[in-house]
């Protein structure tokens, strides 16, 4: 039975043709010269993230009752704590000096907090000065005080937004169907990457970093090389990557990867001066008999990976079908972010799900293979490449190939789309209170 056409997308047709002449090869005109303006310059200004967007911080069980936890996220000092069965974040930062409350937090109520310092008691729930111990007389009493951060505790994530706006819905910053009721969520510790938030955000779905995971563990244990990456013409390109944008929902694409992945176990490099090429095979196909070679290239992944904002990877399905791996890419600074994966699973049985979520199924079947032994390569792979964005002009003086392409209309797709732009005043205390 032959399989239906596809159908073009006509946001990423339109992304395409706004990016393809900043890709060598992709614009019969030839490439635009470094010092044209690209479209997706809000991405480049977004060092420390995309402002009023809510982001996953902390999975529930590190904050118990009674208990504190200190965050940097997007630049900004949070202290999360746990009183009388609510979560708060507030900005850690005393409003009259800038004393750190993190240092010594003082809750002699649940709904309040006193800096050790000067006495300011604050309340947990609007940020409001409540009174001064030493000063109960005190004009300063319920005027502004620090920030409150709006928080959501979701399947054991701890969702923040960062902001100023009225918040939307916290499900239109999350993957699609991440909220689904059958859907159970395994949640691994987030740990810090030491690169910029953007090189995880196009690093996940990069159509040629596929390359990095022939040395990984997960590689190694199952005997399965992973593919050299692909290189998409316009028309693979506009017909499966899926973009969707809505102000009130999700906004992102989805890439139906069986008909773009081409999967091929060995390249040539040309000789030099007359001599002979040489062929490079994948290291996990150096034993193959031409029988597995044959057969594993003419296998294809029938997923779908997709990225969507504020910045995050979806891959249905993976290491195994049935399960989805989902990865935010949590800014931290501008020199670090927080690597913060799930896994899902779908069931109708609630204690299946229970098992998947806080039991050995989750962790034997996601966590272990996927953040133990694969997903590591893509940290180290970003943490090589921070210094080239970072310091060395790496955003102008980059030279794409035709495989970029994706990762162009990415990046423009989230400059059209995203409601701010994280600045250095906002870490200083200079934001609405």
């Amino acid at each position: 039975m032959q399989e239906p056409a596809l159908v073009r997308n006509a946001i990423s047709e339109n992304l395409f043709n706004r990016v393809a002449a900043y890709v060598p090869g992709l614009n019969a005109k030839g490439a635009l010269p470094p010092s044209a303006q690209r479209p997706w310059q809000k991405w480049v200004d977004a060092e420390l993230g995309f402002r009023n967007h809510w982001y996953p911080v902390l999975p529930s069980r590190g904050i118990p009752e009674g208990g504190h936890r200190a965050v940097k996220v997007l630049g900004e000092e949070i202290l999360y704590l746990r009183r009388g069965g609510r979560l708060y974040a507030i900005e850690d930062r005393c409003a009259h000096r800038g004393t750190r409350f993190s240092v010594r937090p003082l809750t002699f109520t649940n709904d309040t907090i006193t800096c050790w310092h000067h006495t300011f008691t604050f309340d947990l729930c609007d940020g409001r000065i409540r009174c001064l111990l030493n000063d109960p007389n005190s004009a300063m009493c319920g005027q502004k005080g620090i920030k409150t951060y709006p928080v959501r505790e979701v399947k054991g994530v701890v969702f923040t937004f960062i902001g100023d706006i009225m918040p939307p819905p916290v499900e239109c910053d999350v993957a699609p169907g991440f909220f689904d009721e059958d859907v159970a969520i395994c949640v691994a510790d987030p740990y810090v990457v030491k690169a910029n938030w953007r090189l995880g955000a196009e690093g996940g779905f990069d159509p040629g970093h596929h390359f990095i995971h022939n040395w990984s563990t997960w590689s190694a244990c199952t005997g399965l090389p992973m593919t050299f990456g692909w290189v998409p013409n316009k028309e693979v390109v506009v017909e499966t990557n899926m973009y969707q944008a809505d102000k009130l929902g999700h906004n992102g694409f989805t890439r139906l990867a069986s008909k773009s992945d081409v999967t091929s176990t060995s390249a040539w490099i040309p000789g030099r001066n007359g001599s002979a090429d040489s062929e490079v095979v994948l290291p996990m196909a150096r034993g193959f008999s031409p029988e597995q070679r044959e057969a594993y290239e003419k296998s294809s992944y029938d997923g779908t990976v997709g990225g969507w904002m504020p910045g995050s990877l979806k891959v249905d399905w993976w290491p195994a079908p049935g399960i989805v791996h989902n990865e935010y890419y949590v800014p931290r600074d501008a020199d670090s972010h927080y690597y913060f994966q799930v896994g899902w699973f779908r069931s109708p049985d609630p204690k299946l799900r229970e098992e998947w979520a806080n039991g050995e199924l989750g962790q034997l079947r996601w966590k272990i293979p996927v953040v133990d032994q694969f997903t590591i390569d893509d940290a180290t792979a970003r943490e090589a490449t921070h210094e080239f964005y970072a310091r060395e002009g790496g955003w102008q003086q980059e030279r794409t190939a035709p495989f970029d392409v994706e990762l162009l209309m990415w990046r423009t797709f989230c400059s059209d789309h995203a409601r701010g732009v994280q600045k250095v005043e906002h870490t200083q205390g200079k934001f609405p209170r």
